[in-house]
């Protein structure tokens, strides 16, 4: 990034590229429209995100001579590129191998692509570091507060990007899990009934048949089979209804969500602010058990003609954890509400995992906020 490449003209591109960005609705397209708004064809410019072990790699370059810096494995907190991830927040050294502040762990990769200078942002939404956009210069010169501001407006463009990919891509997953459960339902009732009736029909036919020896053995050859097809089928019913972790809390209340509106007529809905992580069963068992609870005193006592559903990651204070809120637009609580024993039983459940239960309308007849927070 030249200090001729950063000016105006990539600012009115920057802008253009807004709608196109959000647009996108897979990961690493919106990635790499990111390094096309950030490079400008002489210097070098990557985009790191994370690995399973807190490191980065290197997952796109662009302007790259060697090669050696593609697919490269950057440890927690190692170069500029591992100390930016850390710290969530810019960083940039006007020269590279005299700069004191960061490990020197990749200077023969920086040398061989002839980097001189290299800044390098966070790629953050709402508190989660989807990585960072780092740009190599070839050339001598500064970086100035213009640049970092350039650089962290592309930066911004992409997490949005990013944030509305992933949430596309939850939504898919769970409505592919939503269809496999249908056709698990649906061969359950066709074929499974049809495969008993099978076997019925054999276990007649061995009484008939006992004083044949042939006719005995075929029989018992097609009970044989009879069963094996149902195993078949119960493995294969078995794998169509399960999801992965990071879904089944999503799968579970959306479905729940569903049923409400169903049992009702009210338009309900399940938002999902965030991607989820994978949960242990007993926290996913609690936390759904908890939801139902709230969705069927709305159903209860509410009146309520709307509920959103919705879950998020971040907790007040900044932790990771799982955040959902049950809000309805109903009568709201009475002045002298006092808590039934299924919402102390919810708190107890809740608080149990560390979590915290809060119900609370600001006014009569304003609706009422039920709210979980629960760290992972």
């Amino acid at each position: 990034m030249s200090d001729t490449g950063m000016d105006e003209g990539l600012l009115r591109e920057v802008a253009r590229g807004h709608a196109d960005l959000v647009g996108l609705l897979e990961r690493g397209a919106a990635l790499r429209a990111g390094l096309d708004l950030l490079g400008d064809g002489r210097d070098i410019a990557w985009i790191a995100e994370p690995t399973e072990t807190d490191g980065l790699v290197l997952s796109q370059v662009r302007g790259d001579r060697t090669g050696l810096l593609r697919g490269l494995d950057v440890p927690q907190g190692l170069g500029l590129t591992g100390k930016v991830h850390r710290a969530a927040r810019p960083g940039w050294v006007n020269d590279y191998f005299g700069a004191a502040d960061i490990t020197h762990t990749f200077d023969r990769h920086i040398d061989a692509e002839g980097v001189r200078r290299l800044l390098a942002v966070p790629v953050v939404w709402q508190g989660q570091v989807f990585g960072v956009l780092a740009v190599g210069a070839r050339d001598s010169g500064e970086f100035d507060g213009r640049a970092v501001e350039q650089a962290s407006a592309v930066a911004d463009e992409v997490a949005l990007a990013v944030a509305v990919a992933e949430r596309v891509r939850l939504a898919r997953e769970v409505a592919v899990h939503e269809e496999r459960s249908r056709l698990a339902a649906d061969l359950h009732d066709t074929v499974g009934a049809l495969l008993f009736a099978i076997g019925s029909g054999v276990a007649g036919l061995a009484d008939a048949a006992a004083g044949d020896a042939g006719l005995s053995s075929k029989v018992e050859q097609l009970r044989r089979q009879a069963s094996d097809a149902s195993g078949a089928l119960r493995d294969s019913l078995r794998t169509l209804r399960s999801s992965p972790a990071a879904l089944k809390l999503a799968v579970a209340l959306r479905e729940d969500t569903a049923g409400f509106a169903d049992r009702t007529g009210s338009s309900a809905e399940l938002v999902l602010l965030d991607d989820l992580p994978a949960l242990p069963p007993s926290r996913v068992e609690v936390l759904v058990s908890a939801v139902r609870e709230a969705l069927l005193n709305v159903e209860k006592h509410a009146q309520a003609q709307a509920v959103v559903v919705s879950i998020s990651r971040r907790l007040p204070d900044g932790r990771d954890g799982i955040v959902i809120a049950v809000t309805d637009d109903g009568i709201g609580l009475a002045a002298d509400h006092r808590a039934g024993i299924g919402l102390s039983s919810t708190a107890d459940a809740v608080g149990r995992l560390g979590g915290v239960l809060c119900v609370a309308s600001e006014t009569q007849g304003s609706g009422t906020l039920w709210r979980v927070e629960l760290p992972c």
